[in-house]
């Protein structure tokens, strides 16, 4: 559909760390989910597109548009403009003692699927940009360096810990997290998150 687009599941439905696209740049899990994304004014959806006004209206009976999220847009089903994120980590995780891995995901996006705000999205910064065009390998090397570092102590300590093993990472959070092992030419001095990602 013309105003629809993917969207990636929730953390828990992704059973790998990477994913992969189709030729179309949708991404290949499951479930797959699109998102609308229509920002054209109700009068115009009305007239074009009696289909999308149908299913509008059908939100409008459930209340939807009065949500806070949505009383807040205009029109109230425009999505926020955003690209997707070549990496995105889950903003919380559990740790457990049966496993290792720690309680932050670091997931490869190879599609042109965005995703929720249960997600926090990481958009390479200029020089990191500049940096992986001239060495395209190292975006899936920062990812490795990331996916084996999020176990680490410097994940947890930087976050936020709450009751049953429940960690917390906000923006911020992330951006003061070291990144070690990157090729000099993407970092600045710290080699923190930060300075990679916006």
């Amino acid at each position: 559909g013309e105003f629809l687009k993917p969207i990636l599941p929730s953390p828990r439905h992704l059973s790998e760390d990477t994913v992969e696209a189709d030729p179309d740049g949708r991404p290949l899990v499951e479930p797959e989910l699109l998102l609308l994304d229509c920002s054209l004014p109700e009068e115009e959806v009305r007239a074009r597109y009696p289909a999308l006004w149908s299913y509008l209206e059908e939100g409008r009976e459930q209340e939807l548009h009065e949500r806070y999220l949505c009383s807040r847009r205009s029109p109230w089903y425009a999505q926020e403009a955003r690209d997707p994120a070549p990496l995105v980590c889950p903003y919380m995780g559990r740790s457990s003692e049966a496993s290792d891995s720690g309680p932050f995901r670091f997931i490869l996006n190879q599609s042109d699927a965005v995703v929720a705000n249960v997600y926090l999205n990481l958009y390479p910064k200029p020089r990191l940009r500049r940096a992986m065009r001239e060495e395209p390998s190292l975006l899936n090397n920062l990812w490795e360096t990331l996916a084996t570092q999020r176990s680490t102590d410097p994940f947890v300590a930087n976050g936020r810990t709450y009751g049953g093993g429940l960690h917390k990472m906000e923006p911020k959070e992330l951006e003061n997290v070291p990144v070690p092992g990157l090729p000099a030419e993407a970092l600045s001095e710290r080699g923190v998150q930060g300075e990679l990602f916006q």
